[in-house]
C-alpha cells in the first residue's frame, strides 16, 4: 500500500489511472473528489456525490468506514465491504483508507483504495515480486549500503556490507559496528543529511571485522516518509583503498625518479672525474692518478648498478627461490665480509652475532636484504654529525625466536631516525639522505620480508642509533634445534 501511495503521489493521474484497482480521494464529507478510469467506468461518473451513495447502494455512511476512520486519528485504516456497480451487480471488497496531507502537515482528504480479493492477492503479489526485485538491486549494488536512523543505528544493510563487516552491524551505532569509533565521526554525512535533508560526501577510513583499515568514498542521502520529513538516511560507500595506494605509489614514484635523477647525476659526475683522471695518467704516465681515476670508475659504477638491481628488484614480480634448511649464518658471515673492510675505512666496527639458524629462505634475497640494511647502517653512521669522539659500531646478529622463528637484526648507533619521520620509513621511497638516497633500499628490505611471510619493524633514537628487527616464520619444528643452542654453536666475531 505504501509503495502505491508513494506511486500515485509522485506521478499523478497517469499512474493512477494504470492501477489495478478502484481509487477515490474524498473530503470529510465523504465527497468523491477524484476518481481513477477504472472506478468511473465500472460506477459511472460519480465525482461530487457521497461514496457510500454512488457505489455502495446506502443512504449513510457504512459501519466501520475506514475513511471516517483515517479522518479521525491520521492513521491508514482496512475493512471489508460490499459495493454495488452501475448494472447492479455487488461484489466483495477489501478498502484500505490513506491520509493525504498538505505541506503543513494538514489532514486534508483521504484516499481510499479498493479490489477485490482476487485483485487484492495480485497486488500482493505484485507488490512482493517489486520488493524483491528491490532486495536483489540492493544486494548487488557493489559497494556497501546502509540505512541508519538518526541515532546512527544501522536498520538494514546489503549482503557485500554483511559479508564483510559481519552480520553484527544490525542494530548497532554505524561508528561502532565498522568505523572503530566510539562516537560519532567527525564531519560525518549522515549526520548532515539528516540536517539539512540534502546528500553530502567525503572520505572516511573504516576497520574491517580482522583489523584490516579501508579507505572508504561515502554518499549520504536522505530517505523521506509520506510527510516528506527525513525518516532515515542510506549510506552509500566505496572502498577506494587500492586506488589511493596508487596514488600514494605514484607519488612515491615521483619523488623516488627525482631524487635518483639526482643521485645519478652524482655518479655519472664521479665517472667523468674518474675517467678524466685515467686519461690524463695514461698520457703523462702518471700511475697514481691512474689508480685513483679507476677507484673512482668503479665506485660509481657499483653504485650504479645497486641502482638498477634495486629498481629491478622493486618492479618486477618475482617468486622467491626458497631453499629448505638454509644456513642464515653462511649468509650473514657473506654480508658480514662483504662490507667489514668498507666499515673499517669509515672507522666503523662491524660486529657477527649469529646462532646456528636454518630456515626456509631465497639466499639471494636475504643477502639483499641484509645488505641494503648494513648499508643503511654505514652511512647512519657516516652521515652522523654529533658524534665526533663516538665510536661507531654495528652489530649484524640472529637467532631462534620463540615457537622456532627466526629473529634477524641489523643495529646501529649512527645518527637515528627522527621521530616525526618514523611513520614513513616503509611507506616507500623513505630516505634521510638527501641527494646521497634513494630510498629504495627500505622498499627493497621490506618487499624481501613480505614475500617470506615475515615482519620488519624498527626502533629508533635521533643520535643514539637505528636497530630493524625481522621475524620470519617457523619452517618446520624438525628444522630447530630442542633447547636453546649450545654454546660452540653461537658464533660471534
Amino acid at each position: 500500500d505504501d509503495l502505491i501511495v508513494d506511486l500515485v503521489r509522485k506521478t499523478g493521474p497517469r499512474w493512477r489511472d494504470a492501477l489495478p484497482c478502484y481509487l477515490t480521494i474524498q473530503d470529510r464529507e465523504l465527497r468523491i473528489i477524484e476518481a481513477n478510469d477504472r472506478f468511473l467506468s465500472d460506477f459511472g461518473f460519480a465525482v461530487g456525490e457521497r461514496c457510500y451513495r454512488a457505489y455502495k447502494d446506502r443512504a449513510e455512511p457504512c459501519p466501520d468506514c475506514p475513511v471516517l476512520k483515517t479522518f479521525e486519528d491520521g492513521h491508514q485504516h482496512s475493512s471489508q465491504q460490499t459495493v454495488v456497480n452501475k448494472d447492479g451487480e455487488s461484489s466483495t471488497i477489501v478498502a484500505t483508507s490513506v491520509p493525504l496531507r498538505d505541506r503543513h502537515d494538514e489532514l486534508v482528504a483521504v484516499m481510499e483504495m479498493s479490489a477485490t480479493h482476487d485483485e487484492t492477492h495480485q497486488l500482493q503479489r505484485e507488490l512482493a515480486r517489486s520488493r524483491q526485485d528491490f532486495k536483489r538491486l540492493f544486494d548487488a549494488v557493489p559497494c556497501y549500503i546502509t540505512v541508519q536512523d538518526r541515532d546512527f543505528k544501522i536498520v538494514e544493510s546489503n549482503e557485500l556490507f554483511r559479508r564483510d563487516f559481519g552480520e553484527h552491524g544490525a542494530g548497532r551505532t554505524c561508528y561502532r559496528a565498522y568505523k572503530g569509533r566510539d562516537d560519532v565521526c567527525p564531519d560525518c554525512p549522515v549526520q548532515k543529511s539528516f540536517a539539512d535533508g540534502e546528500v553530502h560526501s567525503t572520505e572516511e577510513t573504516v576497520t574491517t571485522p580482522d583489523g584490516l583499515q579501508v579507505n572508504m568514498i561515502v554518499y549520504s542521502m536522505p530517505i523521506r516518509d509520506q510527510s516528506g520529513e527525513v525518516a532515515a538516511v542510506m549510506e552509500v560507500s566505496t572502498n577506494i583503498t587500492e586506488v589511493k595506494r596508487l596514488q600514494h605509489q605514484l607519488a612515491m614514484m615521483g619523488l623516488a625518479v627525482a631524487g635518483m635523477a639526482h643521485r645519478i647525476k652524482n655518479i655519472l659526475m664521479g665517472l667523468e672525474g674518474g675517467i678524466f683522471l685515467v686519461n690524463s695518467g695514461f698520457e703523462e704516465d702518471n700511475r697514481y692518478d691512474v689508480e685513483i681515476g679507476w677507484e673512482m670508475v668503479q665506485r660509481n659504477v657499483g653504485k650504479v648498478s645497486t641502482i638498477v638491481k634495486d629498481l629491478l628488484f622493486c618492479a618486477k614480480d618475482r617468486e622467491p627461490q626458497m631453499e629448505e634448511n638454509l644456513d642464515v649464518l653462511a649468509v650473514l658471515r657473506e654480508v658480514y665480509e662483504l662490507y667489514r673492510p668498507r666499515a673499517e675505512e669509515q672507522g666503523i666496527a662491524l660486529e657477527l652475532d649469529v646462532d646456528r639458524v636454518h630456515g626456509r629462505f631465497d639466499r639471494e634475497a636475504l643477502h639483499n636484504l641484509l645488505s641494503n640494511l648494513v648499508a643503511n647502517a654505514i652511512d647512519a653512521c657516516r652521515f652522523d654529525t654529533e658524534g665526533e669522539d663516538k665510536q661507531y659500531r654495528i652489530l649484524l646478529a640472529a637467532r631462534w625466536g620463540r615457537g622456532g622463528t627466526t629473529v634477524i637484526e641489523v643495529a646501529d648507533n649512527g645518527a637515528g631516525i627522527p621521530a616525526h619521520i618514523h611513520d614513513k620509513v616503509f611507506r616507500g621511497f623513505f630516505s634521510t639522505k638527501g641527494t646521497e638516497g634513494t630510498g629504495l633500499g627500505l622498499l627493497v628490505a621490506q618487499k624481501i620480508v613480505e614475500e617470506h611471510g615475515g615482519t620488519i619493524t624498527f626502533a629508533s633514537a635521533e643520535g643514539k642509533g637505528t636497530r630493524f628487527t625481522m621475524l620470519f616464520p617457523a619452517a618446520g619444528e624438525e628444522q630447530r634445534p630442542s633447547g636453546p643452542p649450545p654454546d660452540e654453536e653461537r658464533i660471534s666475531a
